[in-house]
C-alpha cells in the first residue's frame, strides 16, 4: 500500500510534471512539494482539490479513500464487454459513439485509480484502434480531438513502459507506441523504442519490419524477415532435438519412436538448409542429429543401420562442402573442410562401450573417412 507521498510522487512523474511546475501551479514552494512526497507533511485541505485537478485524478484517489479497485475494474470490463457485444465488429469498435463511451469509462477509472496499468494499457489500445479506424473509415473526428487522443495514448503507454512491472504488458505497450509514432511518420522515436525491444521472440524484428515498411525500404524488410526466419528455424530445430533426446531417455521400448523423432529433425534440418543456405543449421542440427542417431543404433547393436547413418552423414558433409565451394563461400567451405572428419569421429566417440573400436576399424567407416580426407 503506497503512502500519500509515494502515490503523489508517482502520479506526478507519470503526468510528466516537475516539482517546480507543480509548485508554480499550486503557488506553493518546491520545498513544500518535496515534504509532501517525503511524507513529512500533508497539503492543506484547501489544496487537495486543485492538486487533484492538476494531476488529473480524483480527490478520493489522493486521499486513499473510497472504492474497491479490483471490484471496480471487473465492473468496468463487464461494461466494456457489453458495449462490444452489441457491436457486430466486436473489439474493433467502429462506431464513434461506442468509442467515446468506452474510453470515457476508461478515463474515469484511471482518474480514480491512476496506477492501474492494465486499464491504462487497454485505454491506450482502444484509442489507437479508434485513431486508425477514424483515418481508414473517414470518421468525423476533428484535428483537435485527434491530437488530444494521440497525445493521451502516448502518455498512457509511456506510463506503462516506465512504471509497470508486468513484462508482457510492457512489451505490448512498446509495440503499440511504435505503431502510434509510425502513424505520424515519427521514425526517430519509433526507432528509439524499437532499439529497447528484446531480440528474443522476434519482437524487435516485427517492429523493425513495420518501421522499414513505413519507410518503404523493402530491401531492409526482406533482410530482417530472412534473419527472423533463420532464428525461428533454429528454435524449431532445437525443439525437435529436445523431443528426440527426451524420448530416447524413456528406454528401449520407446527407441523406435526416438529414431522417428531424430528422422523428423534430420528432415527438417535439410529442408531449412536448402531454404536458407545457412550452414549453421547443418553444423548445429543436421550433423549432430545424424551423430546422435548413429549412437542410438550402436547402443542397441543395430550396426548396419549405424553404418547407413554414417554414410548418410558422409554424403551430407561432402554435398554441403561442394555447395559452399560452388557458391563462392570460401571461408565457410574452409571451416567445414578443416573439421570435416571430426563429425564422423563423433559417431563413435560418444559411445560408452567397446563399440568405438568396432566402428572405427570397420571397412565401411574407413571408406567414409577416406572420402572425406580426399577433399583436403
Amino acid at each position: 500500500m503506497l503512502s500519500f507521498g509515494q502515490k503523489l510522487k508517482l502520479i506526478r512523474k507519470e503526468a510528466q510534471i516537475t516539482q517546480a511546475e507543480l509548485s508554480e501551479k499550486l503557488m506553493v514552494s518546491v520545498q513544500a512539494i518535496s515534504k509532501w512526497e517525503c511524507d513529512n507533511t500533508m497539503p492543506d485541505i484547501s489544496q487537495i482539490v486543485p492538486l487533484a485537478a492538476i494531476l488529473g485524478v480524483t480527490t478520493d484517489c489522493l486521499l486513499g479513500v473510497g472504492g474497491n479497485e479490483k471490484e471496480d475494474r471487473e465492473k468496468l470490463y463487464k461494461a466494456v464487454e457489453e458495449i462490444y457485444s452489441n457491436n457486430e465488429y466486436g473489439v474493433y469498435v467502429r462506431n464513434e459513439n461506442e468509442h467515446n463511451e468506452i474510453y470515457k469509462l476508461y478515463f474515469e477509472h484511471i482518474r480514480k485509480y491512476p496506477l492501474d496499468y492494465d486499464v491504462k494499457f487497454r485505454c491506450a489500445n482502444e484509442i489507437c484502434h479508434y485513431i486508425y479506424n477514424a483515418k481508414r473509415l473517414s470518421y468525423s473526428i476533428s484535428k483537435e480531438d485527434e491530437e488530444f487522443l494521440y497525445n493521451k495514448a502516448v502518455s498512457l503507454l509511456t506510463a506503462v513502459i516506465n512504471y509497470d512491472r508486468d513484462t508482457t504488458r510492457l512489451l505490448e505497450s512498446k509495440q503499440i507506441i511504435i505503431m502510434l509514432y509510425l502513424y505520424r511518420d515519427d521514425f526517430a522515436k519509433a526507432e528509439d523504442v524499437a532499439e529497447s525491444l528484446p531480440r528474443l521472440g522476434r519482437v524487435k524484428a516485427a517492429m523493425d519490419i513495420e518501421i522499414y515498411s513505413k519507410k518503404n525500404d523493402l530491401k531492409k524488410c526482406l533482410e530482417i524477415s530472412k534473419d527472423a526466419c533463420v532464428e525461428i528455424a533454429h528454435d524449431y530445430l532445437w525443439a525437435l532435438g529436445v523431443r528426440a533426446r527426451k524420448i530416447s531417455c524413456l528406454g528401449n521400448e520407446r527407441k523406435q519412436e526416438a529414431f522417428n523423432a531424430y528422422r523428423d529433425l534430420i528432415k527438417s534440418a535439410k529442408y531449412n538448409y536448402e531454404l536458407f543456405k545457412d550452414i549453421s543449421i547443418c553444423t548445429k542440427w543436421l550433423y549432430s542429429a545424424l551423430t546422435y542417431l548413429t549412437n542410438e543404433y550402436i547402443a542397441i547393436s543395430e550396426l548396419d543401420k549405424a553404418f547407413e547413418t554414417i554414410e548418410e552423414l558422409t554424403d551430407t558433409l561432402i554435398a554441403n562442402y561442394n555447395q559452399l565451394k560452388e557458391s563462392g563461400d570460401i571461408v565457410e567451405a574452409k571451416e567445414l573442410n578443416t573439421n570435416i572428419t571430426d563429425h564422423l569421429h563423433r559417431c563413435y566417440n560418444w559411445c560408452f562401450n567397446s563399440a568405438d573400436n568396432i566402428i572405427a576399424n570397420d571397412p565401411r567407416f574407413k571408406k567414409c573417412e577416406e572420402r572425406l580426407l580426399a577433399l583436403r
